[in-house]
């Protein structure tokens, strides 16, 4: 059963044992209040409205009938698995003398776990991504079977400005090294640390364009560059430029 009062430019909307306040709609109620406004000069009237408004929504939930910001988090348990692209990764390794340059490609799933009130804890449930080089072979870059990363945090900065700082602990395989057979097998020893700021998440998707343009997607900015090492062998990234997007297939 719903039952509506109005009055001052304000209308009060009871259901059940809840209730909201909410601007009138119309400029009817508006004028309607201005008109009467110099009557009211010591303001008793208004606030006895607003005294009887409140004892009349009591037991309910007093809440802005216009919607502000949205600080909705996403739905815990929630997965969304996002395209990765590394263009212009740029590695040294203890394989092969010199820099060389790589361009992964690969996916991300992820599953959103319970935070606080305008973030969420995103866990990674698999990664993968790949490079092609006529020394190495393939070279795929995975989460090991056990992580010592922590948990990713995706903030609410503003109602359109999220951050996220995301942490993976990896592993690098090489499929040979020149003309000696692999697999060469190294962990990161500190996690893998970016950060991304994004309008909205998941991140749109990301299209590379013909003329190698892209658009879309989140671009992320290594504050933890990947260094992976295995006994005596260690590969080091100069550069780990990631851009994630979610995948609409």
């Amino acid at each position: 059963m719903s039952r509506m009062v109005s009055g001052w430019g304000l209308s009060i909307i009871r259901m059940g044992g809840g209730g909201a306040i909410c601007p009138a709609a119309g400029a009817r109620r508006r004028e309607y209040a201005l008109m009467h406004a110099s009557s009211d000069t010591s303001g008793v009237v208004r606030r006895r409205f607003l005294k009887g408004a409140l004892a009349a929504a009591a037991g309910g939930v007093l809440v802005p009938a216009v919607a502000g910001p949205s600080w909705a988090v996403p739905p815990v348990g929630q997965r969304v698995r996002l395209s990765v692209s590394v263009p212009g990764a740029v590695m040294a390794t203890g394989l092969q003398p010199g820099r060389h340059t790589l361009s992964f490609t690969g996916s991300r799933m992820t599953e959103v776990l319970v935070g606080g009130a305008d973030w969420v804890r995103l866990k990674t449930l698999d990664f993968r991504i790949q490079a092609h080089h006529s020394l190495f072979g393939t070279i795929t870059i995975t989460t090991p079977d056990i992580s010592t990363a922590p948990l990713s945090i995706l903030r609410w900065v503003s109602p359109n400005e999220l951050t996220e700082t995301w942490y993976e602990s990896l592993r690098i395989t090489f499929e040979r090294s020149a003309d000696q057979a692999g697999p060469f097998v190294l962990l990161t020893q500190e996690p893998f640390k970016a950060t991304a700021t994004m309008p909205s998440w998941p991140p749109p998707p990301h299209i590379t364009n013909a003329d190698g343009s892209s658009t879309g997607g989140a671009l992320y900015s290594a504050a933890q560059l990947p260094t992976f090492t295995a006994e005596d062998l260690r590969t080091d990234f100069t550069a780990f430029p990631a851009t994630l997007g979610q995948l609409t297939s």
